[in-house]
């Protein structure tokens, strides 16, 4: 019998069953619109004048849209700088754990490593540890590096204080070396037979298979470091190294009005909406993929 899903064409006919889905579809565009609902508030209140902005009930069109919010965020707000410091900052962290969480979950797929087991563990323990009780040990050691006793350079304001922290993450070494385990080992001994070192073997055999896997983790890297804002607040000192986040924060404190700060956040989800849209599908093998792994 064809079945569709969890319901087959002949349950469909029951009307409890076609009850079930008309409350489920209400569901699903109730859900919708209160995900939505904040985007076209903070859209709205972008192209607002800013005698309307707090009345009530709210007035979000009164005749036509001013557009001037937009143009004094890019003109004296110091929107480009905070871009280019916020892509600095993204595609340093990106390309750092890519590298890196490629290589060691490399070595623990497919070397022979001592204790591979238990560094593994070392790593996935860090998971459970909350990014907060770590900000100011990560901030003393910033100011410090690499130690206080030793001839050390002070990252604090610098993108290499900024990247640094983060340049590892655990979760993407296990991601990986879930996909590496899956790779057939006569692959990878094939490659030593014809004389390649280890390193030639990553670059030239596993790295290439491994684009969709480094895609994913890329785009989900890309978009959470773009939003981050509780280290860049920390680390950063000096407003020519804010980055978007923290731009936007510093707006709010100096007063900027409402409807410039909207446009700034705006413009600043605009990445992420392309990105998303740009690479839905990859995302969403990206999720099935680690939600498999579990």
């Amino acid at each position: 019998m064809y079945i569709r899903g969890l319901i087959s064409p002949s349950d469909r006919k029951h009307a409890s069953v076609r009850l079930l889905m008309l409350g489920s579809g209400l569901m699903v565009v109730f859900l919708a619109v209160v995900v939505v609902l904040p985007f076209f508030w903070m859209i709205a209140t972008s192209l607002t004048p800013v005698q309307y902005i707090f009345s009530w009930p709210p007035q979000w069109y009164h005749g036509n849209w001013d557009w001037s919010s937009y143009v004094i965020a890019w003109q004296h707000v110091p929107f480009a700088t905070y871009i280019f410091n916020s892509l600095i900052h993204c595609f340093g962290v990106v390309a750092g754990q890519l590298l890196l969480s490629a290589l060691a979950a490399y070595a623990f797929s497919k070397l022979r490593m001592p204790f591979a087991r238990l560094i593994l563990l070392l790593f996935l323990l860090t998971l459970m540890i909350p990014v907060e009780s770590l900000l100011i040990p990560l901030y003393l050691v910033m100011k410090s590096f690499p130690a206080e006793r030793v001839p050390h350079v002070n990252l604090i304001s610098t993108f290499w204080g900024l990247i640094l922290p983060t340049v590892v993450s655990a979760f993407n070494i296990l991601i990986m070396k879930s996909f590496f385990d899956r790779l057939p080992d006569d692959l990878i001994d094939a490659g030593r037979l014809d004389g390649c070192s280890e390193w030639l073997i990553f670059r030239k055999i596993v790295m290439p298979i491994s684009a969709p896997i480094m895609v994913v983790l890329g785009i989900f890297g890309f978009i959470t470091t773009w939003n981050s804002f509780f280290w860049p607040l920390i680390v950063m000192n000096n407003p020519k190294t804010y980055t978007l986040m923290v731009g936007v924060q510093k707006m709010v404190e100096i007063g900027e009005p409402w409807n410039v700060i909207m446009a700034v956040v705006t413009l600043t989800t605009l990445p992420t909406i392309f990105i998303y849209f740009a690479f839905q599908k990859y995302i969403v093998r990206g999720v099935v993929f680690t939600g498999l792994q579990g």
